[in-house]
């Protein structure tokens, strides 16, 4: 499978993936879930989005293979090139969901967020003073106005740094996919043969 084939089919998935994420307020009721849980979908959703992300990128920068061959360039050139593109595809269709969901959450879905924040921040504090009583020297706890200020919703303004951000985590997952061509096409026999053109 050629590599905007499969960055499409796994972008899809990384799209989704980013869109749980951002709107995870439509399915989630702070009030029916365990402190511990909602703790940690708040604390650490952004860092497993990210990291699915890549993963998916690094996924499709293995299972793509060249399609178009130019006998006036390397196998491993190419190999490079489609990896490196595979996976940036995954990167970009990934940031502008999430580009489109900080639009929509700034606007269309703002006070709901907004009433998510107000429901979720007392089960946080209260896991946060939980876990901060079994400790013998506990570090500072944020306050309940900062939690809550943490889970507002975004402005019009942040859609500048989401569009920066698309481009840095492009940048980022098509390193990424570089590497996996560099170490795909290392591994290759060098007398294996090239795939036709297709």
């Amino acid at each position: 499978m050629g590599p905007l084939r499969i960055g499409f089919f796994y972008g899809v998935i990384a799209a989704f993936v980013a869109l749980a994420s951002d709107f995870r307020f439509l399915f989630i009721d702070p009030e029916a879930i365990p402190d511990w849980l909602l703790t940690a979908i708040e604390e650490f959703r952004t860092q497993f989005a990210l990291t699915a992300i890549l993963f998916l990128g690094i996924l499709a920068a293995i299972r793509t293979r060249p399609t178009r061959i130019d006998p006036d360039v390397s196998y491993r050139s190419i190999l490079l090139r489609d990896c490196v593109l595979a996976a940036t595809v995954v990167a970009v269709m990934a940031g502008l969901a999430l580009f489109v969901a900080t639009a929509l959450n700034a606007t269309l879905f703002a006070d709901e967020i907004r009433a998510y924040a107000s429901d979720a921040t007392p089960s946080i504090v209260a896991y946060n003073e939980k876990v901060a009583s079994r400790l013998d020297d506990p570090p500072p706890l944020p306050s309940a106005a900062e939690i809550e200020e943490d889970l507002q919703p975004p402005v019009l303004r942040d859609l500048g740094r989401s569009m920066a951000n698309l481009v840095l985590r492009a940048v980022l997952v098509g390193a990424a996919g570089a590497v996996v061509g560099l170490v795909r096409g290392r591994s290759r026999p060098s007398g294996a043969s090239k795939p036709h053109d297709g």
